[in-house]
């Protein structure tokens, strides 16, 4: 990972709560979120080689799991937080032996399935609250302090994507890492040189999964209230978007992706355009001239700097 334009990041994000623009800073939040669902997508595309159109489903367990735990069973936030990554590992383990078998397209299609099928079965079931949801989520509360304040929220996503990074940024130049790099650029090659397919592929999912879910309780307990369409299809292509628009393989530039899709709606509300058409042009765009993401821009700007000899 390209780690060259980390150190400023700090310096822009730790002040941005100090704007005093409350509603601003909630903004920042679910950009924070979705960067965590996001980076998840990365890992199980970018670093492992699967497509998945599911995620949103894991975005979902981690949601609900949360909520119906901290709701209906007043769990602390922080073990419901943990539970919902666990199940969400658990079930991308379960989503992932497909993998073992299909490829490209055909594990499109298998786990864009998954994902219809869980938002289907959530809105049918009483402790999930149907296709009503559930409401009324109270903020986490951690140690002496309400989560629920925009600010502490914030510096705890903030906390989350750094920690995240730290550990990404290890495994990336680790034997798991390299073999996960090997797996994505040639199967046969990789299980020639002895590399276990089945746990590296398995780790992929339930790494993506794990955060994804991550992702959704943090998503639950910031917006208060969830329902099933929330989490549909679009939001799994959401997803693999602010990875292609922002720059796979580096969490910058899904950061970046991310606001482009949460922040971009907001930023463009009092405007009279659609900003489903700016998106997907601008993807278009990207996918042609910028096929690496909006980072690719550093690294054009880069060439300019470079001595001609």
């Amino acid at each position: 990972m390209n780690k060259k334009y980390w150190w400023f990041l700090p310096f822009v994000l730790f002040p941005i709560p100090f704007l005093e623009y409350p509603f601003l800073l909630s903004i920042f939040v679910l950009i924070g979120i979705y960067t965590i669902a996001a980076i998840g997508m990365d890992v199980l595309t970018t670093w492992a080689g699967q497509i998945s159109i599911g995620n949103a489903a894991f975005f979902a367990v981690g949601a609900y799991t949360s909520a119906i735990l901290v709701v209906n069973f007043h769990v602390p936030f922080l073990i419901a937080f943990l539970i919902s990554g666990i199940l969400s590992a658990l079930i991308g383990v379960m989503v992932g032996l497909p993998a073992l078998r299909v490829s490209g397209f055909y594990l499109a299609v298998i786990t864009m399935a998954f994902g219809i099928a869980i938002q289907q079965m959530i809105g049918v079931f009483q402790i999930t609250g149907g296709y009503n949801g559930i409401r009324n989520i109270p903020v986490p509360t951690f140690w002496i302090f309400k989560a629920g304040n925009p600010i502490y929220q914030y510096y705890i996503v903030l906390a989350i994507i750094f920690l995240i990074f730290t550990v990404i940024s290890r495994i990336s130049f680790s034997k798991s890492g390299m073999s996960l790099f090997a797996i994505r650029d040639s199967e046969t090659a990789a299980k020639a040189f002895g590399i276990n397919l089945l746990k590296y592929k398995l780790a992929a999912f339930a790494s993506s999964a794990a955060l994804t879910g991550f992702a959704g309780s943090l998503y639950a307990s910031a917006i208060g209230f969830i329902s099933p369409s929330q989490f549909d299809l679009t939001l799994s292509l959401d997803l693999l978007a602010m990875v292609i628009v922002g720059g796979a393989g580096n969490i910058m530039g899904v950061m970046i992706g991310a606001a482009f899709f949460i922040g971009l709606p907001f930023l463009l509300s009092g405007y009279n355009i659609s900003i489903t058409i700016i998106q997907g042009v601008a993807l278009i765009l990207i996918l042609l001239f910028l096929p690496k993401g909006l980072l690719q821009i550093f690294k054009i700007k880069d060439l300019f700097k470079k001595k001609v000899i």
